[in-house]
């Protein structure tokens, strides 16, 4: 099930006018504003727009990222409190408009070190459901490069993310091919890929990965540095990608493409991917 982050220009229900456009059964997107902690008032005749839109459109699923200012982990007290109204809000939101999965990032402890950090995440989001129960909505940890005092680079630390969260139908894996090249593990060559999947399987089962992020990577093996590129112009090149996209035990996942810039090169990298596909 192929995917990209698409423009929402003019309304969040014009998400599927560009995934028909580009012909694509996965969108993803922000539900409110990515820059800034206030929440933008949604109304409900922009949720009918928003269910019409769907239902006439060839997507079938809808995949939204959490904003990068969302932070449990953070050692200001004050960006955990806003981060912990924003997580509510962000579920609010997905349960009203029928979004299964939300993409997270698990955070930057900063100075507090990560146990302090993952002692913080899951207070977070006890209290988060304290106020909310998320009902049908999925929180995806994404797989991270290892940038600064960022968790989750490693499966170990994803396993270890998801056993003191300790929901099994609420957290789940989003799995972004640039972030785990910079992480580490060589996806370069086809040999590796079977062993890759192995070594996560040591940690999280293969069914709990609900969503790929497919990225090529700007920066070298092992760099740690979150840097996207266009599929196959980047230090990964092709053959990782083919050889997901022709493994059927991923078939229905969504593998959502966030390269840089959107339009014309989201399409081009689009065909690029459905290119790979085995005849």
């Amino acid at each position: 099930m192929l995917g990209a982050t698409v423009p929402t220009t003019g309304g969040i229900h014009n998400a599927f006018k560009w995934g028909d456009e580009w012909n694509i059964q996965a969108v993803q997107f922000y539900l409110t504003l990515s820059r800034q902690w206030r929440v933008n008032h949604i109304t409900e005749q922009e949720k009918e727009k928003f269910r019409k839109a769907w239902k006439n459109s060839n997507v079938k699923e809808v995949v939204a990222h959490i904003p990068y200012l969302v932070n449990l982990t953070s050692a200001t007290k004050s960006t955990r409190e806003k981060s912990i109204e924003r997580m509510i809000a962000e579920i609010e939101r997905a349960k009203e408009l029928g979004v299964r999965y939300l993409v997270l990032h698990p955070g930057s402890p900063g100075k507090n070190g990560k146990e302090k950090g993952l002692e913080f995440l899951e207070e977070g989001f006890e209290e988060v459901f304290s106020e909310v129960n998320p009902d049908g909505v999925e929180i995806l940890i994404e797989t991270m490069a290892g940038q600064g005092t960022t968790l989750g680079s490693s499966f170990e630390e994803v396993r270890e993310i998801l056993d003191l969260l300790n929901n099994e139908e609420v957290f789940s894996v989003c799995f972004d091919s640039a972030h785990v090249l910079e992480a580490g593990y060589d996806i370069r060559k086809e040999s590796n890929y079977e062993k890759v999947f192995r070594e996560f399987e040591k940690h999280v089962p293969l069914k709990k990965i609900k969503v790929f992020h497919l990225n090529d990577s700007k920066t070298k093996i092992n760099s740690q540095s979150d840097r996207h590129e266009h599929i196959g112009e980047g230090e990964i090149g092709l053959k990782f990608f083919k050889k997901l996209l022709n493994d059927k035990k991923f078939k229905e996942v969504p593998k959502i493409i966030e390269t840089p810039e959107m339009g014309d090169k989201s399409e081009k990298n689009i065909k690029v991917l459905r290119s790979l596909y085995s005849k």
